[in-house]
């Protein structure tokens, strides 16, 4: 049996979910170019990332669902299993951030973050294990965060959901190692995308004091996290599962002294 010294997704389908654009785009563009049929799920229109695959020679498909929503990723998982004819990826990168300490935080933001990060990703897993057991196997992967291995100021409810993707993606590789799924949580740490980049922009000092922690001195850009995925989903990575990956720069193996 040959090696697989490559990321190869040839004849793979990959759902992945926030991916409109940032880490979520970068990894629908890297599945494709790595030979999968890709369907984009994101709350906002992301014709322009099928646009982009379907340019470069890609087979690729876009659908409005709101993750938090469990009916709708129900409807999401039987409605690209039934264009594609299986599912064998599942990526659950949609996410959203709130800033606020518990008393600043709305019940609002609190459920939101709840609903979209944690539910989300449970949800995904909830309807598309099914699926991938159809297709004989799979692989799931979570986004989580470097917050969600380490407190960060005003950020509770972001902290809380994260931290709780982490030990879910766990207990899915547990529960689902015997069908034949694999199940590996990314941790990004800061990574240059446009809702981070306008963060930033508002409040220069929150990205002062980040900066400081990358250890590689700058930023990550999301094809980084991207090329992670693909390797992660692909069978280079068959002997993974239960694993949570650090792509931080750095920023969580050190204690700033």
């Amino acid at each position: 049996m040959p090696h697989p010294a490559t990321a190869d997704l040839t004849g793979r389908v990959c759902l992945i979910t926030g991916a409109a654009a940032g880490i979520g785009r970068a990894g629908a563009l890297a599945f494709a170019a790595a030979g999968a049929r890709v369907a984009i799920a994101d709350l906002n229109d992301a014709t322009s990332v099928v646009d982009e695959i379907s340019a470069a020679g890609g087979d690729a498909i876009s659908f409005i669902a709101d993750v938090a929503d469990p009916m709708a990723v129900e409807r999401l998982v039987a409605d690209v299993e039934g264009h594609f004819g299986m599912l064998n990826v599942l990526y659950a990168n949609a996410g959203v951030h709130s800033w606020g300490t518990a008393v600043e935080s709305t019940l609002e933001d609190w459920d939101r973050s709840l609903h979209v990060n944690l539910g989300g990703t449970f949800y995904l897993a909830k309807f598309g294990v099914p699926a991938l057991e159809r297709a004989g196997g799979g692989v799931i992967l979570t986004t989580a965060s470097e917050y969600g291995l380490l407190g960060a100021r005003r950020s509770i409810a972001y902290c809380a959901s994260k931290a709780a993707v982490v030990n879910l993606t766990r207990a899915l590789a547990v529960d689902h190692a015997a069908e034949g799924i694999r199940a590996l949580c990314i941790v990004p740490g800061p990574i240059a995308t446009e809702r981070g980049l306008e963060i930033f922009k508002s409040d220069p000092g929150l990205a002062e004091a980040q900066d400081a922690l990358i250890l590689l001195g700058r930023n990550g850009q999301p094809r980084e996290i991207a090329a992670v995925a693909t390797f992660l989903a692909s069978d280079a990575a068959g002997f993974m599962t239960g694993s949570v990956i650090r792509v931080d720069g750095g920023t969580t193996s050190w204690y700033p002294v």
